[in-house]
């Protein structure tokens, strides 16, 4: 017992040698020309398809995946943030990137028979050695959804073309893929003023305001064209009537606005009433984006503004609800 003992410490010791030589000497080929040794890519795609499906998160926490506005505002992000690697659909990857390793699948190919939960953890949270990056904000899942969205309608055949008004043209054009397109999630920027969607601008791109779809897209805007965007968002038309859309004039919703609570302070101190504010404007804004703010708020992934966030702390799902209700359905 004793010998044998002996000769595993010998065996583990000698295992640690030829590690440390491999490491500390070079001796490992690194180079993406020679790929792995024989057996390698495969204990490594099985162990990543094992830890997704571990690590997963419930699919109860999803949104309606089939919402248009959802997709149209996932295949806005998926067409700067992820074709360059994956490819649009129907196109080929460059040269460049058939030239890694692992070389990073088509969008066809990398959904494969992945679950909607599944593709959820995968982009959120990338994939270590693989090229894979994670979401640019952290705690952001919600955003991720719509990546999500669009796989599935990719997949299903629905997802329709990407926008093409990329980075690369005006500035203007490119923001309004999403803002002046898509609505659900994506805010009206009409109904703000110039100086408070510059300092959004400003928030998403130094990350005081986390947010991975909006940290792409200013990243691909040059910062001296920020002040123009938010003159001429805050100038342009809205859509003419998005009251019966997206919200009431609920009574719940207007006391908690107007009154507030105990615990809930009145919205309606900075967000009502003759400029200055301490807010932004709520009335008309659209339910979906007021109800997932509110919700950031509440949770603490929003914390740049202490006064707001003492504001929403106390609000409950029923609360967000009815608050987003109410002020999506005023003029």
């Amino acid at each position: 017992m004793r010998r044998m003992i002996q000769t595993l410490a010998a065996l583990a010791l000698l295992g640690l040698l030829g590690a440390a030589a491999v490491v500390g000497l070079g001796l490992y080929n690194v180079s993406a020309q020679v790929g792995h040794m024989p057996g390698v890519s495969w204990v490594l795609h099985t162990t990543f398809r094992n830890s997704v499906k571990l690590r997963a998160t419930s699919m109860e926490a999803a949104p309606d995946l089939s919402d248009p506005d959802l997709v149209a505002l996932g295949a806005g992000h998926y067409a700067t943030a992820c074709a360059p690697c994956h490819a649009s659909p129907g196109t080929d990857r460059s040269a460049t990137m058939r030239a890694m390793n692992p070389v990073p699948p088509r969008i066809e190919e990398a959904i494969g028979d992945w679950a909607p939960n599944h593709l959820h953890w995968i982009v959120e949270n990338g994939v270590k050695m693989s090229g894979m990056p994670a979401w640019p904000a952290a705690h952001r899942g919600d955003e991720v959804w719509a990546v999500v969205a669009y796989l599935v309608a990719l997949r299903e055949g629905t997802a329709g073309d990407l926008p093409t008004d990329g980075p690369e043209g005006e500035a203007r054009a490119y923001c309004a893929t999403c803002h002046g397109r898509v609505g659900g999630r994506v805010p009206r920027l009409d109904l703000q003023d110039p100086g408070y969607l510059a300092a959004q601008l400003r928030a998403y791109a130094d990350g005081t305001r986390p947010s991975g779809i909006m940290a792409q897209a200013v990243s691909l805007v040059p910062k001296a064209a920020h002040a123009e965007l938010a003159a001429y968002f805050a100038s342009a038309e809205g859509p003419e009537d998005v009251s019966a859309a997206t919200g009431a004039d609920t009574a719940e919703g207007a006391e908690l606005a107007q009154a507030g609570t105990r615990e809930v302070p009145a919205c309606a101190a900075c967000h009502e009433g003759a400029e200055p504010r301490k807010g932004p404007v709520l009335d008309g804004q659209t339910r979906a984006f007021l109800d997932q703010q509110l919700r950031l708020w509440r949770d603490g992934t929003y914390a740049h503004d202490k006064l707001m966030s003492a504001a929403a702390q106390e609000l409950t799902d029923d609360d967000i609800a009815a608050l987003a209700a109410y002020y999506a359905g005023r003029r």
